[in-house]
């Protein structure tokens, strides 16, 4: 060794042998291989970081250093970044992800939702045996565009959403992005909601004769051009039996929420049935239970399966048929286009209630 201090060449020791001074020992560094990883601190905790590694999907080449934080040494950080070099070759089936979904996670849904779920996983039964990381972008848009219409695809698209985020959850390396976010959806075609027929309304009201409770509430859907959602939000200190009207409740826009919503004088033994329900809300049951009964209610009264949107239709269309005039026609439905408010602001709420003086039980 060197002297630090005289800089004469003596023997390697604790002590220089020509001017006693004490000298400093380099220790030796032990420097980890290839392929052991390493690990860092950060803040409290030590990080073990594992070898990289390169692989290739759709969108280039990448290269991934797997991580996991937290360890209270740096030897437990370095145990873990050594232990596994291996890359993983594996990741779960669509399959296997689909069964930790529909265990911990769809029984949180609606029953509406869960069969939605289910009927989409249903047509995604060609994807369902394949690792996740081995799908390619073009086999999900193929299911997808196999969903034929907007909703059905919109269906497949969150479930595979949800699959995709319990895979990327796993942090195996191999799925690196949720690919269901670029699929495209097909357009959503707007259809015209069809109308009850005057036989079907006839069918509603002998339904109702016959002590049907339910189809109480359709009726007044039919007959005040009333919308689901305003009658699942309608509660019973809305309703005004005395001047045949329901104010508060009004949903979508400003104007509904301002505009009192009218039924004709033949409801009022319906609506005062109705308001006899316990609880504060006029509808009972939430929007799901609704939706059951509703359908329910048209396979007793043996008419078309139509949504409950028709019911509102349904109004529209007969009062034109019974001659009320289109401005009170749009006055009654309380619609929000400007055109239409700037042309009838005129009509008064009497003028109203006289229009739906011509509505009968047909």
């Amino acid at each position: 060794m060197i002297c630090r201090y005289c800089h004469k060449t003596a023997p390697d020791g604790l002590y220089c042998i020509f001017c006693g001074k004490p000298q400093e020992i380099r220790r030796q560094t032990h420097k980890r291989g290839n392929g052991q990883g390493t690990a860092v601190k950060r803040g409290n905790s030590w990080t073990g970081i594992r070898p990289g590694y390169q692989f290739t999907d759709d969108s280039g080449l990448h290269r991934k250093r797997p991580t996991k934080g937290g360890f209270k040494t740096k030897k437990e950080a370095l145990e873990w970044a050594s232990s596994k070099t291996v890359v993983e070759t594996h990741s779960p089936k669509l399959i296997e992800l689909w069964e930790l979904y529909e265990q911990n996670d769809l029984p949180k849904l609606s029953k509406n939702r869960q069969t939605a779920y289910k009927i989409a996983r249903k047509r995604l039964d060609t994807l369902m045996g394949t690792q996740i990381h081995l799908l390619t972008l073009e086999a999900l848009q193929g299911a997808i565009n196999a969903a034929k219409t907007y909703y059905p695809a919109r269906d497949c698209k969150t479930v595979l959403s949800q699959l995709y985020k319990k895979a990327l959850a796993s942090n195996n390396g191999l799925v690196v992005k949720n690919l269901a976010e670029y699929v495209t959806l097909p357009a959503l075609e707007e259809t015209e909601a069809k109308p009850f027929t005057e036989e079907e309304l006839k069918a509603f009201w002998d339904l109702y004769d016959k002590g049907d409770y339910f189809v109480g509430y359709i009726l007044l859907m039919c007959y005040s051009g009333m919308m689901p959602a305003e009658l699942l939000n309608c509660k019973k200190s809305m309703v005004d039996l005395d001047k045949c009207e329901i104010f508060g409740c009004g949903a979508k826009t400003k104007s509904r929420k301002k505009s009192a919503i009218v039924f004709p004088e033949i409801l009022r033994p319906v609506v005062e049935s109705l308001l006899k329900s316990k609880g504060e809300k006029l509808l009972t049951i939430n929007k799901d239970n609704f939706y059951i009964e509703f359908y329910d209610c048209l396979e007793r009264a043996k008419v078309r399966k139509l949504p409950p949107y028709s019911c509102r239709h349904t109004f529209g269309t007969e009062a034109v048929k019974l001659g009320v005039h289109p401005a009170v026609v749009q006055k009654l439905l309380r619609h929000s286009n400007q055109r239409t408010q700037e042309r009838y602001t005129h009509l008064s709420s009497a003028e109203a209630h006289d229009a739906l003086k011509v509505v009968s039980r047909g």
